[in-house]
């Protein structure tokens, strides 16, 4: 019984090394079949899982229990942060999830896994001259995956219901790869257009919250709010509306809006408008007069959509509800944090553009986990007047007053009671514009008219603009300003005079108003702090001067957004002593540590004495995709009190719920709860916890195009799991069983492209027949987007020069029978090109044409390929690059 004595041969050998101590485990190996590793024998493995291959391979080993792999190439490939320490014979670290570890003790044969152990059998771990080499069996049981060696196809093969981190990073590298540079055309792609109708039934969001507070000075108060959206179409125009309550559940607002937008200019006949609208419209802005508020009133343009009037400065505002909060950037930098205004909307003032392009992102988090992103691209000093056109705006409305008021709010001082505008503006070149504004105001009963008249210059990497207007009343106001780059820094200058003028729509002022800044960013090491200052005199008629100053710096930290606005504000009066100067410091930041994301603001003055204004840190986490968790803590010195709040959202299909708790150093303590739904008429109406009426929806199909007709027919398979893309991101989920999608919060009116994520499709052979395709959504319309897919397969050859020798380095094109470009590739060192996934169809090869041209040889290479069923694999053989003829010059 041989198998026996080995038996106990170990056992007895095991039993002396425990009765050496319990120093002498620490030497202990486990007993396996005599092996050793020969140089020879090893051999390298792919490692794939699905569609993807990942890292550059693993060595491996036969061994008599199976395969072993080297445990470093193992967590090189997989990205798994874990450290072997091959002198103390351990490992740790964990993998894929933070609550997974894992701890390999060779010295003491065991090994813990996520909450389990298990002592470590003989033969799992050998050792090579590469360290560690330990059996797939063992790595399936220790990181949860499936490891399973195909040595005849030298692959390594991952299994894993969820998808892993390495595979998530690599399919956004090569979502990333896939975006073009500006060269990239929308107006190439397939338009998928949406036809207005007589009637379309709106798209109704929810949002409903009550609550009950307890303070001891006024006992036990119930609240109850609620907001309701809606979007649709009627007589083939859009609306939308809104409607709030008050904190006792009775209406207060009715903001009611008809209106219709075509980037195209192809509304109203003969005038070409790009968007016309009644109800709760905006105002034109201007430095010298008032600025857009919104109110009741009527608006038509030719304007492009998110074009600027003012090219130094705008305003963003738009509908926040209640318990939802809003952060502001550009180029990445924060600037603002907002919350929702008692006519819940969010307003950033007067935010400072810079010149060239300005990407802006207004981010919109809800209660509930939402997150909606707004952004707008405002390239100052390139979006001028085209040319020998003309834009026109023209407009009426009330500024701050809602269609209908139910409740009578007070009125800003500093905003008139009515305005009119009509402005032009005519490119006189590509660089020159002059342009005409004639307003009325109602300010304080008094009927105020006046004109203006500019002229916008563009001069290499500056633009300026002089202004110059009067009143009716006969007063007068001028105005020059200049916004340059120099390199990385943006400066900007300002200078207003004005002579018994209404400025901004206030009271007659006669001043002179001077103001600079500058935009620059600081490097220290690999960081960039974006910095800009700001100066600004004002000189009145009285002889009272006003000096203003801030400062601000901001980092971007790993994941953390930081910024810090320094004021300084001094009044000097003409006669008597002036007041101190006031100073505050503002902080602001948002970021993530893991899973939460962080949120916090502190406002400080500083003189003329110092003291903490208020201070707030929350915190947002994401246990599930369907259970959150937010924290926050905040100081009220004014209030004399500290407050803290719980939140726990839940969501589901139909609707998603927030439960709030609060609690107060004042003895105050409150408890709330809050409702987010829409019922959305494409299904019935039925409940969804999407958001529909306030942003452009998405209503997309993936089906199996058997007949590659373009066209879904009966008995054509729907595609299950397939995730569809809308520009940069994926939808939350994979198409339902009908192979439908509903993608939504999607940007209103700007154009995007719609497409799939080819790894998600359960047939690696299957493509859509459309790359992408272009949307321009309306909010609370579905555009019904249908995406066929077709088989696929591969074209492959080698380029070569004259010589027989490879030409490396070139780039080269698959070009359909209509010209179009589906499909690129770069020769390799031995000018091997491969072009991967191509849609059944005949092609022609050609060499690019910047690459044409950098090499002198032609485009053409006179070379076709058909792929289709029978022929999936399309191999072309060897193809000479023909040199482009070279005409002789006579000296």
């Amino acid at each position: 019984m041989p198998g026996v004595r080995t038996w106990l041969k170990r056992a007895a050998t095991l039993l002396a090394l425990g009765c050496a101590g319990g120093v002498g485990a620490v030497s202990a190996v486990p007993v396996a079949p005599a092996w050793t590793a020969d140089p020879d024998e090893q051999f390298l493995l792919d490692v794939n899982i699905r569609q993807l291959r990942i890292g550059e391979g693993v060595r491996a080993y036969n061994i008599p229990e199976g395969t072993c792999v080297v445990f470093g190439d193992f967590l090189t490939a997989m990205d798994v942060p874990m450290r072997i320490d091959l002198a103390a014979k351990k490992a740790s670290g964990w993998a894929f999830k933070e609550n997974h570890r894992i701890s390999i003790d060779y010295a003491t044969l065991v090994a813990q896994y996520g909450g389990l152990s298990e002592p470590i059998a003989p033969g799992a771990i050998r050792e090579t001259p590469e360290g560690w080499c330990i059996e797939t069996g063992a790595l399936t049981r220790w990181f949860g995956i499936g490891v399973k060696p195909m040595t005849a196809g030298s692959v390594l093969l991952i299994e894993s219901e969820a998808k892993l981190p390495v595979e998530l990073a690599i399919e956004r590298q090569k979502r990333a790869s896939q975006i073009k540079p500006a060269k990239f055309d929308l107006g190439s792609l397939p338009q998928v257009k949406i036809p207005y109708r007589m009637w379309r039934a709106p798209a109704l969001d929810f949002i409903v919250s009550a609550g009950i507070t307890y303070r001891a000075r006024d006992r036990t108060r119930v609240d109850r709010r609620a907001s309701v959206y809606a979007a649709g179409e009627i007589a083939t125009l859009s609306y939308d509306a809104h409607m709030a309550t008050g904190d006792k559940g009775i209406p207060n607002a009715l903001r009611l809006r008809a209106y219709r937008s075509d980037p195209d200019g192809g509304l109203l006949g003969p005038i070409a408008a790009t968007h016309f609208a009644a109800g709760d419209v905006g105002g034109l802005d201007s430095r010298l007069a008032a600025p857009t508020v919104s109110g009741r009133g009527a608006v038509v343009t030719n304007r492009p959509l998110v074009n600027p009037v003012a090219f130094d400065r705008t305003r963003f505002d738009g509908e926040l509800p209640a318990g939802w909060e809003a952060e502001l950037y550009r180029n990445g930098e924060l600037l603002a944090l907002a919350k929702a205004t008692a006519d819940q909307r969010y307003v950033f003032e007067d935010v400072q553009l810079l010149y060239g392009e300005n990407q802006i992102s207004i981010v919109l988090y809800g209660p509930h986990g939402q997150v909606r992103t707004r952004q707008e691209i405002v390239n100052v000093g390139q979006d001028n007047v085209p040319s020998g056109k003309t834009w026109y705006w023209a407009g009426i409305n009330q500024p701050g007053r809602d269609l209908l008021a139910l409740d009578q709010k007070a009125r800003h001082d500093e905003q008139p009671k009515l305005q009119a505008a009509a402005a032009v503006e005519h490119g006189l070149d590509s660089r020159t514009s002059v342009g005409a504004l004639a307003k009325m105001m109602l300010i304080e009963d008094e009927r105020v008219t006046f004109v203006e008249g500019s002229v916008r210059r563009s001069i290499g990497a500056a633009i300026a603009e002089v202004a110059a207007a009067k009143a009716s009343n006969g007063g007068t106001a001028m105005r020059a300003h200049a916004l340059a780059r120099f390199g990385s820094v943006n400066v900007n200058a300002e200078a207003i005079v004005a002579d018994d003028f209404q400025l901004r729509g206030g009271r007659e002022e006669t001043l002179r108003e001077y103001k600079a800044g500058i935009n620059a960013p600081i490097r220290i090491g690999r960081t960039i702090f974006p910095t800009q200052a700001d100066v600004r005199l004002v000189d009145r008629s009285d002889g009272s001067r006003q000096l203003e100053a801030a400062a601000r710096l901001a980092a971007t930290v790993d994941r953390f957004n930081l910024a810090s606005n320094l004021r300084y504000r001094r009044h000097y009066m003409s006669s008597g002593p002036s007041p101190p100067g006031e100073m505050e410091l503002e902080l602001i930041g948002t970021g993530r540590i893991g899973d939460v994301r962080l949120r916090g603001s502190t406002s400080l003055e500083l003189a003329p004495e110092a003291r903490l204004r208020s201070a707030e840190l929350s915190a947002y986490w994401s246990a599930s995709d369907k259970v959150d968790w937010e924290g926050a803590v905040a100081i009220e010195p004014g209030a004399r009190r500290g407050r803290a709040r719980v939140n726990h959202v839940r969501r589901f299909d139909s609707m998603a719920v927030a439960f709030t708790g609060e609690v107060a150093t004042d003895g105050s303590v409150a408890a709330g709860i809050n409702l987010n739904f829409s019922l959305d008429p494409a299904s019935g109406f039925k409940m969804s916890r999407h958001l529909l009426a306030g942003a452009g929806v998405i209503q997309a199909r993936v089906y199996r195009d058997l007949n590659d007709n373009g066209v879904r027919d009966p008995g054509e398979p729907l595609e299950q799991g397939a995730l569809v893309t809308t520009g940069m991101r994926s939808a939350e989920r994979g198409t339902n069983a009908k192979g439908a999608v509903l993608v939504g919060g999607l940007a209103a009116f700007a154009p995007v492209t719609v497409g799939i994520d080819q790894a998600s499709l359960s047939d690696p052979m299957l493509v859509p027949r459309k790359a992408l395709q272009v949307v321009v959504p309306r909010p609370g319309v579905p555009a019904e987007v249908e995406i066929a897919l077709v088989g696929a397969g591969d074209v492959e050859g080698s380029v070569v020069k004259g010589g027989g020798t490879g030409f490396e380095g070139l780039d080269l094109e698959l070009v359909d029978d209509g010209g179009r470009v589906v499909a690129q590739a770069r020769s390799d060192y031995d000018g091997f090109f491969l072009f991967e996934r191509v849609p059944y169809g005949s092609y022609r090869v050609r060499v690019s044409a910047a690459s044409a041209e950098a090499t002198a040889v032609a485009p053409d290479l006179r070379v076709t390929a058909k792929v289709s069923p029978d022929k999936s694999v399309v191999r072309l053989g060897t193809i000479l690059v023909e040199m482009r003829p070279r005409i002789a010059s006579l000296e």
